[in-house]
């Protein structure tokens, strides 16, 4: 079958319309994505090349308006079509002031939605032209989901788009919360596999018993509980792309199995005879230094080199300060989306303590940290919102160098003045005892 040049995103809670829709879709030769929810929309807008977005209106958490108007503001070269099973003039006039072109009441046939799409396409006056997202331009500041516009990030996305439509295995080496696995989503993401299945999935994760049925499947009556014959990860992600996290957790016995699948391109299922043949490109990440788990023996040398054919090292956050305002931003952006609060105010003195801190958790915290902060808040993010203990760290850029003792009493006697010379609550703050405080501070 050849694919026209459109690619269209259905987004629809119901999971029979998403099929019926496709379906439909696909008598015509189209490309097409699905989506239950709107935040899996978003993810998929992040990275795919989409033509056409056709969204449901009615659909739990975040609805459809919602979607409509984050895509105008994003991606406003996407025609938007709505279905709806109950198209009031409210709910009409709403869907097209949020930037909707057109709508179809459901039910609809296939030719009826062939029609609509290409009526859409002619009112939008739609020139295919790669995404905005996916520009590599250096004005640019998002690449899927990977956000920043620091040199680090910019010799990153360099590298994914010379390996994307590769078929080398790459290793992403780097920080827990580095953001390793958007790398790898990116990468397939944005390259000739994006229609293709993306599995990850972390080998930290498994229960070493399960781990080898997890990753290639099994045989009816191999093993106890084995009461049928199952498809494995790998068999799942034929013909795409398998993301395996944490890759330095996965035991000698499953490392033997992968070198196999690497040498060979073929899985053997738990209790099989008989191997079956792959096609999958292997993309790895690790926090841990495999090298010197190679020297120890914990993990096998031809292994290494095998999923090590393209390296990629994540940056640290505290060392990617260029980017940080950029992320603060997004991340409060996607989480006022989320709970509903759109016209929220970010006091100046939170970025500025949002801003000096060194997120030692690296991107995962500082998420973790704005979806707090932001749930935490009513109209506006202020101070009261803030973690103490992100209030009271002190990132200093002087020539002058102290010793770690005296910026630990430095610290210290800030905390206590603020504090009225509370000892008390000093101890909660610096989460130290009583007796490390007054040793500090002689």
């Amino acid at each position: 079958m050849t694919f026209k040049k459109e690619n269209i995103l259905i987004v629809d809670d119901n999971d029979d319309m998403l099929d019926l829709v496709q379906r439909q879709l696909k008598a015509f030769n189209y490309r097409t994505y699905k989506a239950s929810s709107v935040n899996e929309a978003i993810e998929i807008l992040k990275y795919a090349d989409i033509s056409v977005l056709i969204s449901d209106l009615n659909m739990p958490d975040i609805n459809g308006i919602e979607l409509l108007k984050y895509a105008e503001e994003h991606y406003p070269d996407i025609p938007k079509l709505v279905i709806s099973g109950i198209p009031t003039v409210h709910i009409v006039v709403n869907a097209m002031k949020s930037g909707a072109l057109d709508y179809l009441t459901k039910p609809f046939t296939s030719d009826e939605l062939h029609k609509a799409i290409l009526s859409l396409l002619e009112k939008h006056k739609f020139i295919a032209r790669p995404s905005k997202h996916l520009s590599n331009s250096k004005t640019e500041n998002f690449y899927g989901e990977i956000i920043g516009n620091s040199n680090q990030l910019k010799d990153l996305i360099e590298i994914i788009e010379r390996v994307k439509d590769t078929r080398a295995n790459v290793l992403i080496e780097g920080e827990s919360g580095t953001g390793k696995e958007l790398i790898a989503r990116a990468i397939h993401y944005t390259s000739k596999l994006a229609d293709k299945p993306f599995i990850a999935i972390n080998c930290g994760g498994i229960p070493e018993n399960l781990i080898e049925s997890e990753l290639f499947g099994h045989v009816k009556g191999s093993f106890t509980g084995a009461t049928e014959t199952r498809i494995g990860l790998f068999q799942a992600a034929n013909g795409g792309t398998i993301f395996l996290d944490e890759i330095g957790d996965a035991p000698l016995m499953v490392q033997t199995k992968l070198l196999r699948v690497l040498q060979e391109k073929e899985i053997l299922r738990v209790g099989a005879t008989k191997p079956e043949k792959i096609d999958v490109r292997i993309l790895s990440a690790t926090n841990s230094n495999l090298e010197d788990m190679v020297a120890k023996r914990l993990f096998r040398e031809d292994l290494y080199y095998r999923i090590n054919v393209i390296n990629i090292k994540t940056t640290p956050l505290r060392d990617r300060k260029d980017d940080l305002l950029l992320l603060i931003n997004a991340f409060i952006a996607k989480y006022t989306l989320e709970y509903k609060k759109s016209n929220i105010e970010v006091n100046e003195k939170v970025i500025d303590i949002l801003m000096r801190y060194n997120w030692p958790g690296n991107i995962r915290e500082l998420d973790n940290m704005i979806q707090r902060i932001v749930i935490m808040s009513d109209d506006q993010i202020t101070l009261n919102q803030v973690p103490e203990h992100l209030k009271y760290h002190i990132s200093t850029s002087n020539d002058t160098f102290k010793s770690l003792k005296e910026y630990e009493k430095e610290q210290i006697l800030k905390v206590l003045s603020y504090v009225n010379n509370n000892k008390t609550k000093a101890t909660q703050i610096l989460q130290i005892d009583r007796k490390t405080l007054n040793q500090k501070i002689l």
